[in-house]
């Protein structure tokens, strides 16, 4: 089973969100609108879920989502 991970940015321009038939980008993280997530390239979780919030008093952006299996 997959587990669940985080991945927070201080900076949300860190993540790409992609449009439909756009490219996923080489370097940084992407999350497409069906909720696939990548890292330079490559696909490592799904059913990604984007945050952003200003609670702390400095603006950050995060992604929860399911890690694929290595297998």
């Amino acid at each position: 089973m997959a587990d669940l991970r985080f991945e927070r940015f201080s900076d949300p321009r860190f993540l790409t969100h992609l449009t439909e038939g756009q490219g996923v980008p080489e370097a940084g993280w992407a999350i497409r609108p069906d909720g696939a997530v990548f890292c330079d390239g490559v696909q490592v979780g799904r059913s990604g879920k984007y945050v952003f919030n200003r609670a702390s008093g400095t603006p950050y952006g995060e992604i929860a989502y399911e890690g694929i299996d290595e297998d």
